[in-house]
């Protein structure tokens, strides 16, 4: 006959009432909610166009990025405005940004009267806007134009995990328009 510490399966035997006995006394294991989905953002989705294809990545806290700026050209040169903006445009689309598509859409909410006709001040109106093209509930065109659309992967995108474009929103700004 095997010695106890040497037959597994008198091993297993043991840790396996040890087990039970401590399950018996502890209580059952409590029920882990499940980890919460982390949404994919704009660069996550890979929106198809032109103003897609470039994105920009800050790299550092929004204090440490605008100090080097600052210190570097000013507090009042063209690079740290455009430092300040990309640095807002962090806030809705995460660490990669597309310059292109959320200049574009700036340029869109300039040329329109959206935040008029929802009844909402200009800021609410640009938040907003820029919080659905960030999950890519709106999109931008090749040809300028901004588009509602569902994203690939979910229940009402195109077949084959397409993107649909589903309906045009606005026309492209005229700086653009006159520009081709």
């Amino acid at each position: 006959m095997a010695s106890k510490k040497k037959d597994p399966a008198a091993r297993r035997a043991r840790e396996s009432a040890r087990r039970a006995a401590a399950a018996q006394r502890i209580g059952p294991r409590p029920v882990r909610p499940p980890r919460p989905r982390q949404p994919k953002t704009l660069y996550d989705l890979k929106p198809p166009g032109v103003f897609y294809q470039d994105w920009e990545r800050p790299i550092g806290a929004d204090d440490d990025v605008m100090s080097k700026i600052d210190a570097a050209f000013g507090t009042e040169s063209g690079e740290a405005t455009t430092m300040r903006l990309m640095l807002d445009y962090r806030r809705f689309y995460g660490p990669n940004i597309p310059l292109g598509a959320a200049g574009h859409l700036d340029l869109i909410l300039e040329n329109t009267n959206l935040a008029e006709a929802m009844g909402v001040t200009q800021t609410e109106t640009r938040d907003s806007v820029h919080s659905l093209h960030a999950q890519g509930l709106l999109l931008i065109a090749d040809d300028g134009c901004l588009w509602l659309t569902v994203p690939p992967g979910t229940p009402y995108s195109a077949p084959n995990g397409q993107w649909a474009f589903v309906e045009k929103k606005s026309d492209a700004p005229r700086e653009l328009a006159a520009g081709d």
